[in-house]
Parts: structure tokens; C-alpha cells; sequence
């Protein structure tokens, strides 16, 4: 997906004719065909953008995400003429009060805990024949995720008295879970297991930097499908925070973003971080073409390839078209691995 990614202070993004032109300090000026660019991310403070890029963007679908630094979105610009019926949204409000609300928390959690299983299972493969105690261990743990999820189908009655019993179900799930994933982690790193929000260690910094990135993929899917971001299911309303948007993303988390950690835990060394575990410019280009590689990646699903950040789209267009009857049930991503 044509990107530009603008991280230096003092960088200057503006217009030439049709082209985007980025300026930076000591740095020649660079020219970019706007029809080739599908997203511009604006990367931490003392960046400007124009007022006639940010027109040439809304005229072209081009979106423009502000996040800090380390990859927390922000805000985005959007088309004041955004897609989406008011029947989407007014049915979203509903659904919280009905078994649809319900329905879809589980769906979410469903999502991740068969992909979270799947995971497991697919790099428990290249132990079969070595390292047959290994490969035994993460074929248990995902058969122990697997039988979680009967439970969760069970759950039933007003979400808002289900909703703790699904998230302690995922929270047993991501015990076992993270505990075996961390096996896939070289030693040297000493991974502690999963630690949200603080960060304390590189591991842990890569993963909430991997999910900030998805969070900004989920989010846009999610205002073009004509959703509110704000109004979720499974994760209870707080001001400020888009809790659909963390409801979406649970599904995708593991093949998104916890996979490519694994892989660039094997690449990356501790010169990529400092001292407070954030990560180095250079560290921060590695991560960022990892996790944006990843959704540029063609899959198979559904009988067909397709790019991630495509799913993503169609999930979210899913759940509005399930909220509005168009559809009896939402399947959450699960691919075959």
C-alpha cells in the first residue's frame, strides 16, 4: 500500500500540481504522485501538512492519520461527505440493549481465541520431528484455548451482565496463551509475558506498537463502514475512547501483529531500543515496514486472496450489515493456517 510516513520535525508536506511534496531539513525535496498514495501518517510533533494537501487528499480518499511517535492514534481527517447510513448507527445503539449486542461480544472473542489457537498450532509444525516435547506443548495449549470457546458460546442473558464472564474467558484463554507464545521468543530478550499499557521491556514495547498500528487500520474501517467508533460491546463505554474499535480488534490480533513480533524478535537486537525500552528511529523504521508490510499481505480467505487491511474493511462492513438485518449471523476472521 503506497504510504507516506512523516517523522521528522520540521518536515513540511504541501502540493505541486498533483503531486504530494515532502520537505525535510538538510534533505532534497521529495515528489510523490498523489494518486499512487493511499494514506499519509503523521508521526509524532513539529510536522505540517498544508491546507491544499489536505484538500487534494479529501478530493482522492487519501486518509490522514495523526498519531504520536511511538504509533497512538491520534486523530484522522475525514471526508465531511463520509459514507454510511444513519440506520447503521441507529441500529448499533440498539443492538447494546438486544441479543445482538451480545452476540457480537462473543463473535469478537471467538475470533481471537480460534486464531490465537491457530497460531500455536502453526509454529508448533517446525518441532514435529526436533523438538517433539515442544511441539506437544503448543498442540496442548491450543487444544486448552479450544475448549474455552464452547464455554463462551454458552454465555447468555444482557451483555451488560454477560460481559464480565466473556472477558474473564478470554483472560484465562490469554494466560495460556502468552505463556506459550513467549516460548517463541529468544531467550536473550527476557520476556516477563504480556504487560499493557506500560511497557517495561522490548518485547512488550514492539507488541503495543504492532496493535497501535492495527488500531489505526481498524479505526478507519470502522468510520467507513458508517460505524460510531465509540459505541462498543465487549469493552464497556469509557469517554474518549473508541471501544468498538478495540472490540474489532481482537480478532485480528494475533496473525496482525503477534506473529510479526515473533519474527522480529529475530531480527531486531537491543541497539534497536533505549533505555526506557522505546525503540531507536532506527528500530522504529524496522517495526513500522514490518507491521505495514504485514497488512499489505495477500492471504487466502474465503476462497480467494486478498490483502489484510482489505479484511479488515470487509469485517467492519460485516458487522454494519449484520447490525442492520442484511445478514443472520457475524463470522469473525478466521483463516486456515
Amino acid at each position: 500500500m503506497p504510504r507516506i510516513i512523516l517523522s521528522d520535525r520540521g518536515t513540511f508536506l504541501g502540493k505541486t500540481g498533483e503531486q504530494f511534496r515532502v520537505l525535510r531539513r538538510d534533505r532534497p525535496e521529495i515528489l510523490i504522485p498523489a494518486r499512487k498514495v493511499d494514506q499519509i501518517l503523521v508521526l509524532g510533533s513539529g510536522i505540517s501538512v498544508s491546507s491544499d494537501a489536505i484538500e487534494m487528499a479529501n478530493e482522492l480518499g487519501v486518509e490522514i492519520v495523526f498519531a504520536s511517535y511511538y504509533g497512538k492514534p491520534l486523530a484522522r481527517l475525514i471526508p465531511a461527505t463520509l459514507g454510511g447510513t444513519v440506520r447503521t448507527r441507529r441500529e448499533q445503539y440498539h443492538a447494546y440493549d438486544d441479543e445482538r449486542g451480545i452476540e457480537l461480544a462473543k463473535a469478537f472473542i471467538r475470533g481471537k481465541l480460534k486464531n490465537q489457537a491457530s497460531l500455536l498450532k502453526s509454529f508448533a509444525k517446525k518441532w514435529k520431528a526436533e523438538r517433539r516435547d515442544l511441539w506437544q506443548e503448543f498442540r496442548d495449549s491450543s487444544s486448552e484455548i479450544e475448549s474455552i470457546i464452547p464455554e463462551l458460546d454458552a454465555v447468555k442473558g444482557r451483555l451488560d451482565d454477560a460481559r464480565d464472564l466473556i472477558m474473564g474467558l478470554e483472560g484465562n484463554a490469554s494466560e495460556i496463551y502468552w505463556r506459550t507464545w513467549s516460548k517463541l521468543i529468544p531467550e536473550f530478550w527476557s520476556f516477563p509475558g504480556r504487560k499493557y499499557p506500560a511497557a517495561g521491556d522490548p518485547i512488550n514495547s514492539l507488541l503495543n506498537f504492532g496493535y497501535y498500528v492495527l488500531e489505526q487500520e481498524v479505526w478507519a474501517a470502522v468510520l467507513y463502514a458508517g460505524l460510531d467508533p465509540y459505541a462498543g460491546y465487549l469493552h464497556a463505554d469509557r469517554s474518549g475512547q473508541e471501544k468498538l474499535v478495540y472490540d474489532m480488534m481482537e480478532e485480528f490480533r494475533p496473525l496482525v501483529v503477534d506473529r510479526v513480533v515473533v519474527s522480529l524478535s529475530r531480527t531486531m537486537s537491543q541497539a534497536h531500543f533505549q533505555d526506557n525500552c522505546r525503540m531507536t528511529r532506527e528500530g522504529m523504521r524496522i517495526a513500522s515496514s514490518a507491521f505495514y508490510n504485514r497488512l499489505d499481505e495477500r492471504i487466502q480467505y474465503q476462497e480467494r486472496s486478498q490483502l489484510l487491511r482489505n479484511i479488515i474493511r470487509s469485517q467492519a462492513s460485516s458487522v454494519a450489515t449484520f447490525l442492520r438485518g442484511e445478514r443472520p449471523r457475524y463470522e469473525p476472521f478466521t483463516p486456515r493456517w
